[in-house]
């Protein structure tokens, strides 16, 4: 393998490719990327076995073929502290080298016969998505879904797929966040059928990351045990978790007959600052709805108090509610809208939160007394 290549372009296919590496594993391989130069372009590819990616580079000059598998951190290291326009690499028995005006790099390369497959996307995908829509859905979800859960279902993301609308919805049993967005069916006949597969954790801050400035659309592929989403240069290949997903639908309440409508800036505001005079003890923030008003309050015996006080569209008889803080910024910081509307029953049930028709968010409330 010989090739010359620019180091930002390594380095932003690098950055890529090893999110799907392998931390800590004693398979000394899984925390390698495997180089692979074909005639027309350099193909980067990292998997820990769970979640693979194939990262393809083209504005290389390949002047000979071949693979190096080298640590995925150290090479990174590497290529960030090169400032040449163009550098070169080049395998030499077990040997990649690495070279810029006055410096040269010398790694260890393994065997690639030790890096297992990474999938791609053949054929057509079930259905195409506009990246910045599925980067919406990912971030107004995946910050909702449970960590290290004894259900081990709920770690991950649910995607559900009905027609031309896919759903992706999250839940750590205390709150539950639903994302819609339409997308365009492809192939034939069998690939229109409706369908549910829940989607690692990491895999979603994955897929956060190679779509975080593409305008491109994405194919998407659901198999029986495996996702695979693939974008002009980047293949995402994910194993599904096994478990059933909690019905989400029989969570958001249908009979809620208050609502409040705030501006979501000032009601951020508000959030945090009444989180400051709470503590481990008393991790509860009091919401108390009245016409025209909202105030939020806090109270800790070894911090203090707090009060806020916001205007607020409200219809309803007057109603306090406690929340963890925490759960209300988690939601109202991936807001883009100017406004969100809450949906209330009593002090006991869950409140509904609305921004648009693509996004709910539901949060159970917290004991304050």
């Amino acid at each position: 393998m010989k090739l010359q290549i620019s180091p930002q372009a390594l380095v932003d296919g690098l950055n890529l490719a090893s999110g799907a590496s392998a931390g800590r594993t004693p398979k000394e391989a899984l925390q390698c990327v495997l180089m692979k130069a074909s005639d027309k372009a350099l193909l980067l590819m990292a998997t820990d076995l769970e979640v693979g990616v194939r990262c393809q580079l083209a504005q290389v000059d390949i002047q000979k073929g071949g693979e190096a598998l080298v640590s995925a951190a150290k090479i990174s290291q590497v290529a960030r502290e090169l400032t040449d326009e163009v550098v070169s690499l080049e395998l030499r028995e077990n040997q990649l080298h690495l070279r810029g005006r006055g410096v040269h790099f010398q790694m260890v390369s393994r065997d690639p016969k030790e890096f297992p497959p990474v999938p791609d996307l053949e054929g057509e995908p079930d259905f195409e998505i506009e990246a910045r829509e599925l980067r919406r859905m990912a971030e107004r979800t995946a910050f909702a879904a449970a960590r290290e859960s004894t259900r081990y279902a709920i770690d991950g993301l649910l995607w559900e797929r009905k027609g031309d609308q896919l759903m992706i919805v999250a839940t750590d049993g205390r709150r539950l966040a639903v994302a819609s967005c339409s997308v365009t069916p492809k192939g034939g006949a069998s690939t229109q059928k409706d369908a549910r597969v829940i989607v690692p954790a990491k895999t979603m801050q994955l897929i956060s990351r190679v779509v975080e400035s593409s305008e491109e659309r994405l194919g998407v592929k659901f198999l029986p045990n495996q996702l695979l989403l693939k974008t002009e240069h980047v293949t995402i290949s994910s194993v599904l978790v096994e478990g059933h997903f909690p019905k989400y639908e029989d969570v958001v309440p249908q009979d809620c007959d208050k609502r409040a409508t705030v501006r979501v800036q000032d009601m951020h505001h508000a959030v945090r600052r009444a989180a400051l005079m709470t503590s481990e003890e008393s991790k509860g923030v009091r919401l108390c709805f009245s016409a025209g008003k909202l105030v939020l309050s806090s109270r800790s015996a070894e911090q203090g108090e707090a009060s806020i006080e916001l205007d607020v569209r409200y219809e309803g008889e007057t109603l306090d509610i406690g929340f963890n803080p925490s759960f209300l910024s988690d939601f109202l910081k991936v807001l883009e809208e100017e406004e969100v509307t809450f949906e209330l029953k009593e002090p006991n049930r869950p409140m509904v939160c609305h921004c648009g028709e693509n996004y709910t968010y539901v949060v159970m409330p917290v004991n304050l007394s």
